[in-house]
């Protein structure tokens, strides 16, 4: 009886025993494969900061190629410039209503009264990417919520948030010619497809999109040529020569005769 009990102890104990050894056998086994796929999601998860980096660097890499490839569109239409050998007879044969109707019909003047030329027109090492670009405005230093104004008639082409203009305005206007107004304050003052007249509030100096500080970034361009706006900001009757003179990328006689053309009919249309 007593030998009885003992193989009963000894099987009850080796029971106990192989159970423990099964239980620890799984457990080094479930902790095993825990183990392999934790080793797996830190290489996933390396994988993936490797992916994100490579993809960042090649997003770098093409934002450079974008920059180069507008670079050399600029420097194109820098090259190919028109030739105005006659640009003293054509003023001279002008009067002053004849001027005047050019300044008026082109983009002319200030943006705005905040004139404090922060960054100018060409290459430049920006500000941000601490690269070197090609800056295609002008970017003028003031206080926020100084209005904007459009520098000639036209339809408003884009009005709305841009990555990097931030809150930005482009205007088409007659004769070929564009003015893009960037980094204003969100409260735009018009929308696609308006009709503004020159001087008419587009909206306010601001310091959104990629900028370190407030101030607007001004552009003009003649037939996708971006052209150096400062050559538009002082172009008034009183000094009517000098932009046709710095700026031969544009046929002054050929765009004065479509002027005139344009106007003699309006006013023979009126006087019918």
């Amino acid at each position: 009886m007593m030998e009885l009990k003992h193989n009963r102890s000894i099987i009850i104990l080796s029971l106990i025993t192989f159970t423990f050894v099964i239980v620890a056998l799984v457990s080094a086994f479930y902790t095993s494969k825990a183990g392999e796929i934790k080793k797996e999601q830190l290489k996933l998860i390396q994988a993936n900061i490797i992916l994100n980096q490579s993809i960042q660097k090649k997003k770098e890499e093409f934002a450079q190629i974008q920059d180069k490839i507008e670079d050399i569109e600029a420097l194109i239409g820098k090259n190919n410039r028109n030739t105005n050998s006659n640009i003293e007879k054509l003023v001279d044969n002008m009067t002053i209503n004849t001027k005047k109707l050019i300044v008026d019909s082109i983009p002319s003047g200030y943006p705005s009264e905040a004139q404090r030329v922060t960054s100018p027109f060409g290459y430049r090492i920006h500000p941000i990417h601490k690269t070197k670009r090609f800056h295609h405005g002008i970017d003028f230093g003031g206080k926020l919520g100084t209005p904007i104004v459009a520098t000639a008639d036209g339809i408003i082409e884009f009005s709305d948030f841009d990555k990097g203009y931030g809150n930005l305005v482009v205007i088409h206007h007659n004769f070929g010619f564009k003015t893009a107004y960037g980094h204003m304050q969100s409260n735009l003052k018009v929308k696609k497809g308006d009709f503004v007249k020159k001087g008419e509030v587009l909206g306010y100096l601001g310091n959104t999109g990629i900028s370190t500080g407030p101030h607007l970034h001004y552009e003009v361009k003649y037939i996708k040529n971006v052209l150096d706006p400062k050559n538009f900001l002082t172009f008034k009757i009183d000094n009517f020569e000098s932009l046709l003179y710095t700026e031969n990328r544009i046929a002054w006689d050929s765009l004065t005769r479509a002027i005139m053309n344009l106007y003699g009919r309006v006013s023979l249309s009126k006087l019918l």
